[in-house]
Order: structure tokens, then C-alpha cells, then sequence
């Protein structure tokens, strides 16, 4: 539930990606934002792990007009205001994404005025409150901030997360996320959940042999519970 002094959408700061500039005096976290995705997100780097950009599904969104920006205040900078902005942007993301274009579509929320001093609890103890939430509705919920140490799934001292503005970004689940969602550092009871939530929302679009492999994952999720935990 939204607190009473509930965070708000900055009238007129919901944006295509490709109109954002016309808003960049108003909105300088919009400039830094796009320059980010251009110069660092949608473009390869040689401490990723793999080949091809940081973020394969951003480009092709850009092309598509699907990634929209926005920004948001909030009453206070604790992780539980994050949250509750977290949910704020989930309800924005389900309006702009209604219709065929869902699967390519991203929302990028911003906060102007969040003190530097706030911003890592800010964001990192928001997403840590919001990503279960999120999963659970079939979204992927990132955190990005200057001081993130997130590391990248194929090399972790990569710090992938690191953005020059404190942003949350929404999107809806894809079969690639798999890799996400079952990662061998998160604990065992949320790491199961994070896999029924993939079945639920992904499975029926997995081949019969995918689907295999994810009760195979299901499986071992469930034996790595503490004793006297189930599903």
C-alpha cells in the first residue's frame, strides 16, 4: 500500500525516449540518462563477458519508440519511499504498455532531487523491498545508480548497474531472464519464488525441452530450502 504522502509522477515529464530532448532543460536526468544508454547501455564492452551490447533489448526498443522516461518525487528517501515509487511506476509501465508492443516496452523513472547522500540506500534498499513484488506480476525491476557495485551475470566485478542518475527501470519478463532469476547468491526461498514466478509467466512459451531444464531448476531450488521450508 502507497503511504499517505505518496510519491507523484512530475506533471508533464512522461516521455517517448525519442521526444526527451525537447525536456532536457527541464529535466537535465534526461539528457544524462539517454547519453548513458547510448554511449554505455546499447553498446558492447570488453569487460561484459559475452559479445554484444550491455542491454541486447534496449536498441531495438529505442527503434521501436517502446522506451519512455519519467520523472518522480517522492516525500521522503528511505527505501520504503522507493518502494512505494516503485509501485508508482509499475502502475505507469501497465498504462504505457497496453496493447501489441508490451514485450519491447520500458519504462525509465527518475528522481530529481534525491540527495547524493540518500541515493545508493535510496534505490538498492528500494529494489530490494519491490523486486519480489514486481517478479510476482511478470516484471523485471532495475536499479541503477553512480555507486552501484552490481556486477553483470558473466562477470561479476563488472559493475553493470552503475548509471550517472539514481533510476529505476521496469520492463516485462522475457524467457531471457532466466539467467536473472536463478542465481546461485540469492537466498534459497526467494530464488524459488523468482522461478515459480518465471513458470507462471514464461513457461508456456518454452520449448518442452526448456521447460524440462526449468523443473530440473525447480527441483534443485526446492532441495536448497532450509529444512522444515516449502513451496
Amino acid at each position: 500500500m502507497i503511504s499517505a504522502a505518496a510519491p507523484s509522477i512530475v506533471p508533464g515529464s512522461l516521455t517517448r525516449a525519442a521526444d526527451a530532448a525537447a525536456a532536457y532543460d527541464r529535466y537535465p536526468q534526461f539528457r544524462a540518462g539517454m547519453r548513458w544508454l547510448e554511449e554505455f547501455v546499447t553498446q558492447p564492452h570488453p569487460d561484459l563477458g559475452r559479445s554484444g551490447a550491455v542491454c541486447p533489448r534496449l536498441a531495438p526498443a529505442i527503434r521501436a519508440n517502446t522506451v519512455w522516461l519519467v520523472a518522480i518525487t517522492v516525500p521522503g528517501f528511505t527505501p520504503r519511499h522507493a518502494a512505494d515509487a516503485g509501485r508508482l511506476l509499475v502502475d505507469i509501465f501497465e498504462d504505457v504498455a497496453a496493447g501489441p508492443h508490451r514485450a519491447s516496452t520500458a519504462l525509465l523513472g527518475f528522481f530529481p532531487g534525491l540527495p547524493d547522500e540518500h541515493t545508493a540506500d535510496f534505490i538498492d534498499g528500494g529494489h530490494l523491498l519491490l523486486r519480489p513484488e514486481a517478479v510476482e506480476c511478470g516484471l523485471m525491476l532495475g536499479e541503477f545508480h553512480a555507486d552501484s557495485d552490481v556486477g553483470g551475470v558473466h562477470n561479476r566485478a563488472f559493475p553493470v548497474m552503475r548509471c550517472p542518475e539514481p533510476m529505476f527501470a521496469i520492463r516485462a519478463m522475457t524467457p531471457h531472464d532466466l539467467l536473472f532469476a536463478d542465481q546461485p547468491g540469492t537466498p534459497p526461498a526467494d530464488r524459488l519464488s523468482y522461478l515459480l514466478a518465471y513458470q507462471r509467466h514464461i513457461g508456456p512459451r518454452l520449448s518442452p525441452a526448456a521447460r524440462e531444464g526449468l523443473e530440473a531448476q525447480l527441483s534443485a531450488a526446492r532441495q536448497a530450502l532450509p529444512s522444515g521450508e516449502s513451496s
